[in-house]
């Protein structure tokens, strides 16, 4: 069988490394009674306080229907508020309790536990190499990506 394209296989890994990655943190978080993407909802309160629940969605590049149903598992447990937006009938602010700042917490120091497996091993110096190609990657005022014009295979990324 022939080698993938780089690009190609370069797609191929990261959507191997994050189901790697998903079921190691989902298992880790199993106590909490949440997986990650309620995880990523109460990391990103907790950076940035109350957030309009459209904006959290745009922030973690989330489905609108897929937010509501983590934003109503998270109420349901107590995490989280949502309240009605002065002005504006059809937004809510979404807001960490003190029981969802608890389990922020607590879901950190299991995601932490989980990582330290994940990438067991790799040397702090990957991991930071990691993390800077993966934040670039992901930064859209970088190289915001249209769907109806993907760059061709022969272009380069970088000037």
């Amino acid at each position: 069988m022939p080698a993938l394209p780089l690009r190609a296989e370069l797609g191929f890994l990261l959507r191997m490394s994050h189901s790697k990655a998903a079921r190691a943190f989902n298992e880790a978080l199993e106590p909490l009674a949440i997986e990650g993407r309620h995880f990523g909802v109460l990391m990103m309160l907790d950076r940035q306080g109350p957030l309009i629940q459209s904006r959290l969605t745009a922030e973690l590049h989330s489905d609108k229907s897929a937010m509501v149903r983590t934003v109503d598992d998270l109420e349901r447990l107590g995490y989280v508020t949502r309240e009605p937006v002065a002005g504006d009938r059809r937004a809510r602010t979404v807001t960490l309790t003190d029981l969802g700042r608890e389990r922020h917490a607590a879901g950190r120091r299991l995601a932490n536990g989980a990582g330290e497996v994940v990438f067991a091993r790799f040397t702090e110096e990957e991991l930071l190499s990691l993390r800077d190609l993966l934040r670039r990657f992901v930064d859209e005022r970088e190289q915001p990506w249209d769907s109806s014009h993907p760059p061709s295979a022969s272009s380069s990324t970088r000037p």
